[in-house]
């Protein structure tokens, strides 16, 4: 025998309105006065008419939406963690959001204020700035927060992403081993919190192995690959001329690691013979490039499942300072882009 399901008709019978007015109150298409609202809602509850999506969210006072907010939509690491968030959150009932800032602040703080007055339930953003007022803000006013890949500090507020400043030293630091006291190092945005983390590991590599810090060691890339092209090649061109040349490049990005290797091959250059190269973050089709790359590889999937996780927790929860922060450990690949000095 089947169980007869219950539907609109059911909850204005229940309620005493018609379904006209019901169906204003679930789709929230048209002003009601509140006590009708409340009795209505009452109804839907009592009734237990929760397979229809809309009542249950007003009922729970959730939007079922989650937002992903990232700096670079093409980079194919935001990308594929937005499909595996997206996909997951799916299976739990959620639609995904996924929106773009290009590195832009003041871009994305218009967006982060239109997903927070939609009521969108959790936002996840890997922030373009190291300014964490305008999230306190949205903290403060109710709004749930995961801090992705880009870690603020802020208080009660998790994050999740790697240790860029731990995985960046040791990328370093495996350069430093091959025998290179000439290492450059090029940089994505300073106001980004990913950008400084990466460059402080680096600096720290070469101060604790007594080589010299200045400003001819950096150049910027921005976390764009033809910023990089443009940069590394005007770079190279120079350094090709130096009685003191660097002999190794660190590239705090994959997608500037791309730029370089395009630059690299436009004046005709090879890797490691004539520079040594290695990436923060490992490149598309990483197994057939040759050299293939020496890299950090960066765990997408762990990284995207717990950020997955910590958004169903967090809508869950109500509280952020429930809901801990999680730090996604790296992985270090040995290539053939290092040239052995030694």
């Amino acid at each position: 025998m089947s169980v007869k399901k219950t539907t609109i008709k059911d909850v204005a019978k229940k309620s005493g309105f018609s379904p006209a007015t019901v169906s204003r109150v679930l789709n929230e298409n048209y002003p009601v006065k509140a006590e009708t609202r409340e009795k209505i809602l009452e109804a839907v509850h009592d009734l237990k008419f929760n397979r229809n999506t809309t009542a249950r969210n007003l009922r729970l006072k959730k939007s079922g939406l989650m937002a992903l907010v990232v700096a670079d939509i093409n980079n194919t690491y935001y990308s594929r963690i937005a499909k595996r968030v997206g996909d997951g959150l799916f299976d739990e009932g959620y639609n995904l959001l996924v929106c773009n800032t290009n590195e832009i602040v003041e871009k994305e703080n218009k967006i982060l204020s239109m997903l927070a007055n939609k009521g969108v339930d959790v936002i996840a953003v890997a922030s373009s700035t190291t300014d964490p007022s305008f999230i306190e803000n949205l903290v403060d006013l109710g709004g749930k927060i995961v801090l992705l890949d880009r870690d603020m500090n802020i208080e009660g507020v998790p994050f999740v992403g790697s240790d860029n400043f731990e995985s960046s030293k040791r990328l370093t630091e495996y350069v430093l081993q091959k025998g290179h006291t000439r290492v450059s190092f090029v940089s994505g945005p300073e106001n980004v919190v990913t950008s400084q983390d990466r460059m402080r590991g680096y600096q720290a590599a070469l101060l604790e192995n007594g080589l010299e810090l200045n400003e001819y060691n950096i150049v910027s890339g921005q976390f764009k690959k033809e910023e990089a092209f443009n940069a590394i090649k005007k770079f190279l061109l120079s350094n090709r001329e130096s009685s003191d040349p660097y002999t190794a490049i660190v590239s705090s990005n994959n997608v500037m690691t791309a730029g370089v290797i395009a630059a690299v091959n436009s004046i005709g250059l090879e890797i490691p013979g004539d520079i040594s190269l290695v990436s923060f973050g490992s490149l598309d089709m990483q197994e057939i490039i040759s050299p293939q790359v020496t890299c950090i590889d960066q765990n997408e999937a762990e990284l995207a499942k717990t950020t997955l996780e910590t958004m169903l927790k967090l809508s869950k929860e109500g509280h952020s300072e429930h809901v801990e922060s999680t730090i996604i450990k790296d992985s270090f690949i040995e290539g053939s882009s290092v040239a052995n000095l030694q």
